[in-house]
C-alpha cells in the first residue's frame, strides 16, 4: 500500500435507513484498494437517528469517524466543513448516505488519478435515472455550457480530486449550481488545473423520493444558477486585478 490517502465524505440528511449499508460498501472495498482510505460521515441536521447510527459505525470501524453539522446547511457545504479536517494532498471523494453510486467506481477514478488533479465522474449506466431526471441533467449541462464554457459530460456526480483543488473557495450558490460555481472558481483559480473524466455506476432511488421536480425546487435551481455565474463573473475580476498587479 503506497502513503497516499483517500478520505470518502459521506454527507447525510436523515439518512438513517441506508447510511449502515453506504458505509459497509465503502469499508468493504477499501480493503483492496492502494491506497489508505479514511470515511469522514457528515449528520447535516439530520431529524431522524443517522447520528445515532454513525456512532455506532464509528465504533465498528477504525477508519470511520462523524462530524455534526449543527443545522441543515446543503449538500454543497456540508462537504466543504468538512474540509479543515482533512490531510493536506489527500484525495478526496463524496459517496453521499442515501447508497445511490456504488463504490466499486472508485477503481476508474483512481486508475488515472497520476494524470489529473479532479477527476469528474459521469454515468456508465445512465438508464438507471427516469427519464425525466435524464433530461433536467441534460438541461442543466447546456445551461452550464452557456454560462462557463464547460464541455464536462457530468457536473453533480461522483468525483475525486486533490484537497487543495478546492479547499479555500467560497460558493454563493447552492443545490445543482453550487459544483458548478465551484469548479468555475477553481479553475480561474489554477488555470493549469488538470481535470479529467472517469465512468461510475449509479443504482436507483432505495428510499424516498427527489424533490428535484417540484415546481418551487425548479424556480429555486434557476435562481441559483444566476447566483452562481454572478459571484462567478466578480471573482474573475478579482483574478485579472491580482494578475494586473504582478506584472
Amino acid at each position: 500500500m503506497s502513503e497516499e490517502l483517500l478520505t470518502v465524505i459521506v454527507p447525510c440528511f436523515n439518512e438513517e435507513p441506508s447510511i449502515a449499508r453506504t458505509v459497509q460498501g465503502v469499508v468493504t472495498v477499501a480493503a483492496h484498494l492502494p491506497l489508505a482510505v479514511d470515511v469522514l460521515m457528515v449528520d447535516d441536521g439530520s431529524t431522524d437517528a443517522t447520528a445515532e447510527m454513525m456512532e455506532r459505525l464509528c465504533e465498528q470501524h477504525p477508519r470511520c469517524r462523524a462530524r455534526r453539522n449543527p443545522h441543515n446547511m446543503g449538500l454543497g457545504r456540508s462537504v466543504m466543513s468538512a474540509y479543515d479536517e482533512i490531510p493536506a494532498r489527500s484525495w478526496v471523494t463524496v459517496i453521499p448516505g442515501d447508497d445511490e453510486i456504488d463504490f466499486q467506481s472508485i477503481h476508474n477514478f483512481l486508475a488515472v488519478r497520476d494524470q489529473y488533479d479532479l477527476i469528474l465522474g459521469y454515468f456508465q449506466n445512465p438508464v438507471i435515472r427516469p427519464m425525466r431526471r435524464r433530461i433536467a441533467s441534460a438541461s442543466f449541462r447546456q445551461v452550464t455550457r452557456s454560462l462557463y464554457g464547460f464541455d464536462f459530460r457530468y457536473l453533480n456526480g461522483m468525483k475525486m480530486y486533490r484537497i487543495e483543488v478546492f479547499r479555500g473557495i467560497e460558493v454563493n450558490s447552492s443545490g445543482y449550481a453550487y459544483t458548478a460555481e465551484l469548479i468555475a472558481k477553481a479553475m480561474l483559480r489554477d488555470p493549469s488545473l488538470r481535470i479529467g473524466e472517469a465512468p461510475f455506476i449509479a443504482r436507483g432511488r432505495a428510499y424516498g423520493k427527489s424533490n428535484a421536480f417540484r415546481p418551487g425546487a425548479i424556480l429555486n435551481a434557476v435562481y441559483e444558477v444566476v447566483k452562481g455565474q454572478r459571484s462567478v463573473a466578480r471573482y474573475r475580476e478579482r483574478v485579472i486585478a491580482a494578475d494586473v498587479e504582478l506584472e
